[in-house]
């Protein structure tokens, strides 16, 4: 049976860089393969990367059945539990979906606008004129306060301080490099204490659980009246047959949710950095901006057509996942080749954002693509597509909205080094290898 090329560097070396640098790997596999190649990893089922529109368009169009998905995330388990909907299939996954989905979208999202900008100007007050500041912390913290306040609400009990602490702790941990090799090598899990990595995770996870659950007892006990977050919001949710979640499927979907803070703190980065990186960019952000009448509607902020253009071209040039997972379940034919069962194939979403046949000197930033082109979602997908797409697809762009029209809006930074940036992993995506460097001008 013939299958796709793949690269002939030691597996160790394959796996190692897409475990760190994840995009030097497909950008060299795809120059030298094209729109498919594979890997075959000890360990691992052979994995097929492909980065064609109309072969992505049949792998997410494909019949439920064709395949496996939930498998695909087993290395999350540790995070975000068995209860997950990422790891799950079939039905009770669409019940977990249904219950986790209106939390994240449409009405719920109009209190979280004014959240996320409150955030963001308490933050701007802080700093000073000439003061020069990291970017990638000031993300990370708004991310970081805005998803806990989403999540659990503004009550500062003893015990929801100390969550909110915990959760920051685990969340540096597990988005750094060396957790992401760990999470992809299952021989690397050994508990050897707290000098080790795996042994740190674990501690924190198990301290943050036992919070998690002493919360859901607590609200258990005293329910809100009107529940506006996510937390409550979930404990109030029932399926069609008006059945609850139990405690550990409330403990799992809380992690899912909050899994994706570092891929929108990486994305509120990019945002900022490429926007100012850009004059003309800024210019043309600043005078949309200044359009709006009402600058306290933050559905009418999110919606503005240049501020999105921007987003949709942060996220095609950084993408927030690298690649779609599935697996198959039965043989599965594409671009003249017969995949057998047990063969997990990769949308490979970043190469695809890519393409020069589809985005012009694609590793330039032009919004205006966005404005000139409406593309299909087989060629822009930074959520993934078909029933599994990513649960944060509304949340993540109106946070990095909301926060670069803030920043914008309320003072004046200068990119100090305006050099182009090294990326690494970051959790699913990828984040700059050091640290960006602003310099506030003006407040």
């Amino acid at each position: 049976m013939k299958l796709p090329d793949r690269p002939h560097t030691p597996f160790f070396l394959q796996i190692y860089q897409w475990a760190t640098r994840p995009t030097n790997f497909l950008d060299s596999c795809t120059q030298t393969y094209g729109d498919i190649f594979m890997t075959e990893w000890p360990g691992s089922d052979s994995i097929v990367f492909v980065s064609n529109p109309k072969a992505i368009e049949k792998i997410l169009t494909a019949p439920p059945d064709t395949f496996n998905i939930g498998q695909t995330y087993e290395m999350l388990r540790p995070l975000v539990g068995k209860q997950s909907l990422m790891i799950m299939d079939g039905k009770p996954h669409q019940r977990q979906r249904s219950l986790v989905m209106p939390p994240l979208h449409g009405e719920s999202m109009r209190s979280y606008g004014n959240i996320i900008c409150e955030f963001t100007e308490q933050m701007i007050q802080q700093w000073k004129i000439g003061e020069k500041i990291k970017l990638g912390s000031c993300a990370n913290k708004i991310s970081m306060n805005t998803m806990l306040q989403v999540v659990f609400g503004s009550e500062e009990t003893e015990q929801l301080v100390q969550l909110r602490q915990k959760f920051i702790q685990m969340f540096d941990l597990i988005s750094s490099p060396i957790l992401s090799l760990h999470l992809f090598m299952q021989p690397l899990q050994k508990d050897l204490g707290n000098w080790s990595p795996w042994g740190r995770f674990l501690r924190l996870r198990n301290q943050v659980d036992k919070l998690i659950y002493a919360e859901i007892a607590h609200r258990r006990q005293q329910p809100k009246l009107e529940p506006t977050d996510v937390l409550s919001l979930l404990m109030a949710a029932r399926d069609q047959q008006g059945r609850a979640m139990n405690d550990e499927e409330l403990r799992d979907e809380i992690m899912t949710v909050l899994s994706g803070k570092g891929t929108s703190a990486s994305a509120i980065l990019f945002a900022l950095y490429s926007v100012y990186k850009h004059p003309e960019v800024l210019q043309n952000l600043r005078d949309e901006l200044n359009s709006i009448s009402n600058l306290k509607d933050t559905n009418a902020i999110a919606k503005l057509p240049y501020l999105t253009a921007i987003s949709q071209e942060t996220m095609r040039l950084y993408p927030l996942t690298l690649v779609a997972m599935r697996l198959t379940t039965k043989p599965f034919e594409i671009m003249g080749y017969k995949l057998p069962v047990g063969t997990q194939i990769f949308p490979n979403i970043y190469s695809t954002h890519h393409r020069e046949d589809l985005f012009p000197n694609p590793k330039q930033f032009k919004p205006e693509r966005f404005l000139e082109r409406r593309y299909s979602p087989y060629e822009y997908l930074p959520f993934g597509g078909g029933h599994r797409r990513c649960i944060g697809y509304a949340f993540a762009p109106f946070q990095m909205k909301l926060v670069l029209a803030t920043i914008v809006l309320h003072c004046q930074l200068e990119l100090i080094d305006d050099a182009p940036i090294n990326l690494v992993r970051h959790a699913a995506g990828v984040a700059p290898e050091k640290e960006v460097y602003m310099k506030v001008n003006k407040l």
